[in-house]
């Protein structure tokens, strides 16, 4: 996150890469602004949560309260409480009605949460929290995963209930975390 040490002019800005969540109070005289990636969420008052990272599919912006607008490449979107805006490497914006505010925001309040992940989306996040890297070795891994699991266990308590599963297993070495499918038996 990147902001000025005190705001002045006519708007409050600050740049993001990776996650935030941000509780915004209305100044209508100066708005607040995040700029992502070439992607700008003008903030009108609100709590919202931004996904940001690199290595996701889609930038992801979820309004939780007030309102938010989206623009990229002069293309505007107004969100509502609820909504999700996805925007693409291609820089196409996706609204999401009902979107889980609960899983856009479980980083925040120190959890781990899925619903129906695949284990890509899974091993991103795990690698981002223990700063680790995941490979694949063998067959694509197909499953999807759903749950919550608390961002306080350690790493082998993680990798484990996903082995639990069935689906998937995991070699350990260093800061390497090598993901197979797991044989049928």
């Amino acid at each position: 996150l990147r902001f000025p040490a005190a705001f002045t002019g006519k708007e409050r800005k600050v740049e993001l890469m990776g996650a935030g969540y941000f509780e915004v109070a209305k100044i209508a005289s100066m708005p607040f602004k995040v700029e992502v990636n070439g992607m700008e969420v003008e903030v009108l008052g609100t709590h919202f949560n931004i996904n940001s990272y690199n290595d996701e599919p889609a930038i992801c912006t979820t309004l939780l309260e007030g309102s938010v607008k989206i623009n990229k490449n002069n293309i505007t979107s107004l969100l509502k409480p609820g909504q999700q805006a996805e925007v693409n490497s291609a820089g196409e914006v996706r609204i999401i009605n009902n979107a889980d505010i609960d899983e856009a925001v479980a980083w925040k309040n120190g959890k781990f949460q899925f619903d129906r992940a695949d284990i890509y989306a899974v091993m991103r996040q795990i690698a981002r929290w223990y700063d680790v890297d995941a490979e694949y070795k063998g067959a694509a891994i197909t499953s999807h995963f759903g749950g919550t699991i608390s961002r306080n266990v350690n790493l082998s308590q993680v990798l484990n209930m996903l082995h639990l599963t069935g689906t998937v297993k995991f070699e350990v070495n260093g800061k390497k975390i090598m993901v197979m499918p797991e044989p049928n038996t």
